[in-house]
């Protein structure tokens, strides 16, 4: 009897068990797929596009399938991503772009798009998706999302609208020899054709882990550009990259293709602090030589990698300036442009009318309080928060000082120099600098978009110069340069490193000068507004001027 309880109570544990482990292996059940993932994280991706065609060129409106690609000579495109604790997902092949040609002019074209996962002992996993009812719960989609401006920021959404999006993608997964790509789409393999002319953009590729279906509740798959709100809600991404696509031919016949968006390698941005001797007449601060960091002027250096610009380490963590609410000071920025073998290209934005096509927008963004600051409720992208002028000359690389260039930026706003008012200090955020290339126009009703505020259509429609995002901290006002008299009346060697010989109001201005240049102690500080009261500056010509 002992030996017969035994075993009927080791059967029904074993019986508990195994219905535990059909449910952790199947999607179909109510278990949370998020928390019992049966699948190894992928480490590397490679994504493979060959060009082709179909038998019949109707056939990618009609459920092709595999057998229907023939492959052209051509040979395969290859990019290939991997993770590092370090970097994330990023591209470690030598391609970093898909080049394809447009089903318009081309209607036979298509392409084979290809997608392989490895894990970190450099095994193809793809199975791993499949396997044990893991075909039900994940899909690639392939979409692309377009920018809009949002209380008053830049914002990306995903494109819903089939219309918008310029290609279109036939799923093509087989499971054991049967396709699959119509009722249970994979994305593992697909067809992917591009259907608008002359359009640069970015294809977002995200693979799915549903929290426990990917179907809807008609038992239909999401189309392979538009996730269920369900799924985006409720599920996971295994993966997600962006790939580069340069469709050829000329935009809808009519507006010239993105390939007339300049092309630099490197950028340089100069940043002077100043004063004004007109609207426009913008003129360098004279300092004291002894001046260490008050009045400091900056030059950054840019590289275009993949597809980002890329600080140089020595433009440092932030650019550190005054403000002023008085207009007492601005901050000139001039931008120039280089291609790989270092000749400036800048020109390329002004002359042979392309100055009526391009124009600098300037965007704040990540607002936050620096030291002795606090939130404010103009803390937002708007000229509440900040002003910039566009002071570009013709010819654009003379001065009007010197050379009498004509200033034209009021009419025909370029933004490759300017200057900032920032009217809202001890501020911390990102300004974020973008050059648009209009294909027709820039003008609007005969009107410049504002500095900080181009359209929804120029952000949809028109190419662009990748983001530079610049960190800034305006420290202080520049009125706060002028500490009480008892500081300066006393002599540079005898100045005080004891916080407690400071006003509460001096040692706001004290320590937001050391929390701005990471200076280690009140002197040092204390130094620096010393001189720039007591130093020779006078002024005179000498210095940057527009």
């Amino acid at each position: 009897m002992k030996t017969k309880r035994f075993i009927n109570g080791f059967l029904l544990a074993f019986s508990a068990v195994m219905t535990l482990l059909f449910a952790a292996c199947n999607p179909e059940q109510p278990e949370n797929e998020k928390e019992n993932k049966l699948h190894e994280d992928p480490v590397r991706a490679v994504f493979t596009l060959q060009e082709g065609t179909l038998d019949n060129a109707s056939a990618f409106d009609n459920t092709p399938k595999q057998s229907d690609f023939k492959a052209a000579a051509t040979p395969a495109q290859v990019i290939e991503w991997q993770t590092t604790p370090s970097q994330g997902w990023h591209v470690t092949s030598p391609t970093t772009s898909f080049k394809v040609k447009n089903s318009v002019d081309n209607p036979s074209v298509v392409y084979l798009l290809k997608m392989d996962y490895y894990n970190a002992k450099g095994e193809m996993m793809n199975s791993q998706f499949y396997n044990l009812g893991q075909d039900k719960i994940h899909q690639h989609f392939f979409s692309m999302f377009k920018q809009v401006m949002y209380e008053g920021k830049t914002s990306s959404v995903r494109v819903t609208n089939k219309a918008e999006l310029p290609y279109d993608y036939r799923y093509l997964d087989e499971l054991n020899g049967t396709f699959i790509g119509d009722t249970n789409p994979m994305g593992f393999e697909g067809l992917i054709k591009f259907v608008k002319p002359g359009r640069n953009f970015t294809l977002s590729i995200d693979l799915l882990h549903a929290a426990e279906s990917k179907f809807g509740d008609d038992g239909k798959p999401s189309p392979f550009y538009n996730p269920a709100k369900k799924l985006l809600s409720t599920g996971l991404w295994d993966i997600n990259v962006n790939l580069p696509i340069v469709i050829d031919g000329q935009d809808d016949g009519q507006d010239a293709d993105d390939a007339a968006l300049i092309n630099p390698a490197k950028a340089v941005i100069e940043i002077y602090n100043g004063h004004l001797h007109g609207p426009h007449a913008f003129h360098q601060n004279p300092t004291p030589k002894e001046l260490k960091y008050i009045g400091r002027n900056y030059k950054l250096i840019y590289t275009l990698q993949n597809g980002k610009w890329v600080a140089d380490p020595q433009n440092g963590k932030s650019v550190n300036l005054m403000g002023s609410s008085q207009d007492h000071y601005v901050s000139a920025f001039v931008i120039h442009y280089y291609d790989k073998a270092g000749n400036e290209i800048t020109s390329q934005i002004v002359n042979n009318g392309e100055d009526s096509h391009y124009q600098h927008f300037f965007m704040v963004d990540n607002i936050r309080p620096s030291y002795g600051g606090k939130k404010e409720a103009t803390d937002v992208n708007s000229k509440e928060f900040f002003d910039y002028v566009y002071c570009d000359t013709d010819p654009w690389n003379k001065t009007n000082k010197y050379d009498g260039a004509k200033f034209t930026g009021q009419s025909n706003p370029i933004g490759q120099k300017g200057y900032f008012k920032f009217l809202r200090t001890h501020k911390q955020f990102n300004l974020e600098i973008r050059l648009m290339r209009a294909h027709k126009s820039k003008f609007i009703n005969g009107e410049a978009s504002p500095f900080c505020a181009p359209t929804e259509r120029q952000l949809k429609d028109e190419a662009w110069l990748p983001t530079i995002v610049v960190p800034m901290n305006i420290y202080m006002d520049s009125d706060e340069r002028e500490l009480d008299s008892k500081v300066f009346d006393t002599d540079f060697d005898k100045l005080s490193n004891d916080a407690k010989d400071y006003s509460e109001s001096n040692l706001v201005s004290i320590r937001s000068l050391m929390d701005a240049f990471g200076i280690t102690d009140i002197k040092t500080a204390v130094l620096d507004f010393w001189w720039n009261f007591h130093g020779e500056s006078k002024h005179s010509d000498a210095g940057f001027w527009f």
